[in-house]
Formats: C-alpha cells, structure tokens, sequence
C-alpha cells in the first residue's frame, strides 16, 4: 500500500460526489475518479482539489479502459458508484485482475437490479412480503391482463422490469377518474421505441398497488463474512410535475424511522447475503438498496432492490457515518473485517433535507449549457451536492438533469427544510432550474 491510499471512484454524479467528499475528509486519501464531472471540483477546497485526479476521457461503462486504468494507477481500492458497470460486469473484471473492488459482482447486480421480476422471486422464496405482480413482454398482452385487474378492482403500479434511470415506475393516483385509460396509455408508451418516457421496456411488471404509502429507502453496506452496517432511513420524493424522476429531495432520517428499523431489517438482509454466498458462492461487497413501503402493524412490504446506493439518498447518508474514516470502513466491507463497525457512531439529533435543481424541462427534454452561480458562503448550515456541473473558467455550466442538490441540517425536519430552501433561494439561475417545493413538508 502507498503512503496515500489511493481510491478509484467510477462514475460522475451526485451520488459520486458523496463519496468523493467523505473520503477526502481522510487526509492520507487520494481519488481518481472516472469519469467524473469538472464541476465536482468547485465545491472542495484547494488542498482537497490536490488529491484529486478526474480522469474525464474514461467512460464509466468502458470496461476495458477501467481495468487498464486501475492498472496503470494501482488503486488500494476501488469504489462503483452506478448500476450500469456493475450490470456490465466491472467489479468481476477487476477482481480478476487482483483488484480490492467495492462494489457487487454482475451476477448480483442483474438478479437484483437487473431484473425486479427475478428479484421478487427470490424474495418470494423466503417469504419476505413484496406486492403480487405480473410480467408481460408486449403491450396488448399487457393491456389483456389490466382489464382483468380493472374487473377485479385492484389497483396496480407499472414497472419497467430492467434499470431505466430511475423513470421506470408508473403510479397513477387511486383516485384519478381516467386511472385505467392512463395506465393503458403509459403501457404503450414504455413499450414504444421512440422512448417517449426516456426509456424502452423488454418486459414490464404489473403490480398490485399499496393501499398505503409510506416509502422509506433502507440502504446497507454489506461485505464478505455478513459484513453489514445499516445507513440511516431515509425519504426519497420521486416526482416532478407528476412525472417519475431519479429523484427530486431527501429526508434522512426519513420521518418516524431511525436506525433501529435497519437492525429490525437485518435478519432478511442476511438471508439475502447467504443466498448468494452460500448457494452461489458469490459474496455481497457493496452497497444493497431496498426500497420499502411500511404498511400497518410497521410490516414492510419490498418496493424494489438496487445493486448500488440510491441518488439522492446515498448523499445523506453518507453523513451519517461518523468515527471511523470511510475509505477504512468500505476496505473492511471487502475484506470482510467486521471489528471497524465497533468505532463507527450515529449521529442523533440531526436531520438533513435535500432539493434536487434540475434543469428546466427534466425529466423530459433539457438543454445544457446554461450559467449558474452559487455563493462563495452558504447562508445557512448545509451542504451542496453538485450532480450535473461542469467548471469552465472558474464558472458553473449546467450538464445533466438533475443539477445539484442542497441539503439543509437542523435538529428538526422544519429546521432542516428552512436552511435547504434558504440554499436553495441563495443560487442563481435566471430560471434555468426546477425544483419540488414540497420537500420535507409532509413529514
């Protein structure tokens, strides 16, 4: 191992970003990042700038460029952030090639996010509650089956089956009066090749629909020998003028939940590990997402699994980890050292608020381009999360669709949305950005 220990972080988001900042708040860490955003850059102080190196021409999904990479460079570990390498198979590629890789091997990452249908049967096969569903692989099969669930009167949630950014997942309110003509509607529409939602379904999933919302996202760091540490519950808001997003705010904690709930979880989450490990002979090394809906008597009924950490979530969460370096804690997940979970604390008393600012017109179409500016000091406790930045001549220019976030930190979910939104108000944009002013108010 080098003086410095050397991370190479894979990917250029928010989410990225997260990392990207915890690590560095390790003084003996350095980070390439791949691809990563210049924009990243504006938001960490000059001597953390001295340990980062982006390597921009370096695709996250270009796996062979990754390995030479890491090749060339001799990371101590290497941490993948999106789900499109890990689908693809990068983790496996750089164990292979001698590799410490935080991250889950392809196998997993298909079966869980690659595929929700094949996911719900694993679930299923150890009795964990997840909703009844249905697969079709076309539109009019699909629109056969929702006139037999229109009969019945059950209602239901449609569900890209493969990764779509997040945009996947269609609910239409119980009470809207055109409820089935929509979901035909929006059927077709995943399946169209146009991509009218952003995306192109193989097979969808219909599934029957919660009579009770109250969604929270349980996310672990998980590792080999049951390596397992809980992050803090947190609540995601997925919607845009009535549209699915990757996400538009947090809450974290998510309201009524704390970290008792991810100890509460941890019994399916180790049949899950031993699933893979024990019948597979594939270790779990990363981040596991669970998307949970709590319904009455406090049973949490599955939503969706992720082979990665959720954006926005992972931001705040992230910040919750406290008394042991991060690098230290994911190297420990990898090589499955569990005596590190024993010095890492939880905050209480902290609540985080985040408001994504996306760019006009997201999550349809957007131009780029556009000149922000964010002040050199926040005007009240908080943190920004730059997602879709880019850093040309000391300016900030608009690269994504989701633009940044600005989380807000109080002792209370009102005081935390008050300094978010205070953020929020203090960046300039001549309206080039959206946001969601609702974040934080239900709770």
């Amino acid at each position: 191992m080098s003086e410095m220990f050397h991370v190479l972080l894979i990917g250029s988001g928010g989410r990225e970003y997260a990392f990207l900042r915890k690590l560095l708040e390790s003084l003996d860490v350095k980070v390439t990042v791949a691809p990563g955003l210049s924009g990243m850059l504006y938001f960490l102080n000059e001597e953390q700038r001295s340990r980062v190196n982006l390597q921009s021409k370096v695709k996250a999904t270009d796996i062979g460029a990754l390995v030479q990479l890491a090749t060339e460079i001799m990371p101590d570990l290497v941490v993948i952030g999106p789900e499109d390498p890990l689908i693809m198979g990068l983790a496996d590629e750089l164990q292979a090639a001698g590799f410490k890789v935080f991250g889950l091997t392809q196998y997993i990452a298909k079966l869980t996010e690659g595929s929700k249908w094949e996911c719900k049967q694993i679930y299923k096969s150890y009795n964990f509650p997840t909703a009844d569903a249905q697969i079709v692989e076309d539109p009019e099969t699909g629109k056969s089956r929702l006139k037999n669930f229109k009969r019945s009167g059950q209602p239901i949630v449609l569900k890209c089956d493969e990764p779509a950014l997040g945009k996947g997942v269609i609910v239409i309110p119980m009470d809207d009066p055109n409820y089935w003509e929509k979901l035909e509607n929006y059927l077709e529409q995943m399946f169209d090749p146009q991509k009218p939602l952003g995306f192109q379904a193989r097979r969808v999933l219909l599934e029957s629909q919660f009579p009770v919302l109250c969604e929270w996202s349980a996310m672990s760091i998980v590792g080999a020998n049951h390596f397992w540490l809980g992050m803090m519950p947190t609540k995601d808001h997925k919607l845009l003028f009535g549209k699915n997003t990757g996400g538009m705010g947090i809450v974290t904690p998510a309201p009524g939940f704390s970290i008792k709930d991810m100890h509460t979880r941890r019994e399916k989450i180790d049949h899950i590990q031993a699933f893979f490990s024990t019948d597979y002979g594939r270790e779990m090394r990363g981040i596991f997402y669970e998307g949970l809906n709590r319904m009455l008597g406090n049973e949490d009924y599955l939503v969706e699994v992720n082979c990665r950490g959720g954006d926005p979530e992972t931001q705040g969460q992230l910040e919750f980890i406290e008394g042991a370096p991060l690098h230290e804690i994911l190297l420990a997940a990898v090589e499955g050292r569990s005596e590190i979970l024993q010095r890492v604390k939880v905050p209480e008393n902290k609540v985080l608020v985040g408001v994504v600012m996306a760019s006009k017109g997201y999550p349809g179409s957007y131009e780029k381009g556009k000149l922000i500016s964010v002040p050199e000091k926040l005007p009240a406790p908080g943190i920004i999360f730059p997602s879709g930045l880019v850093l040309e001549d000391n300016k900030l220019y608009t690269a994504g669709g989701r633009v940044l976030m600005p989380v807000g930190e109080g002792e209370t979910v009102s005081e935390a949305r008050d300094h978010a939104y205070e953020i929020v108000k203090s960046i300039k944009h001549d309206g080039v950005l959206v946001c969601r002013e609702d974040i934080g108010i239900a709770a």
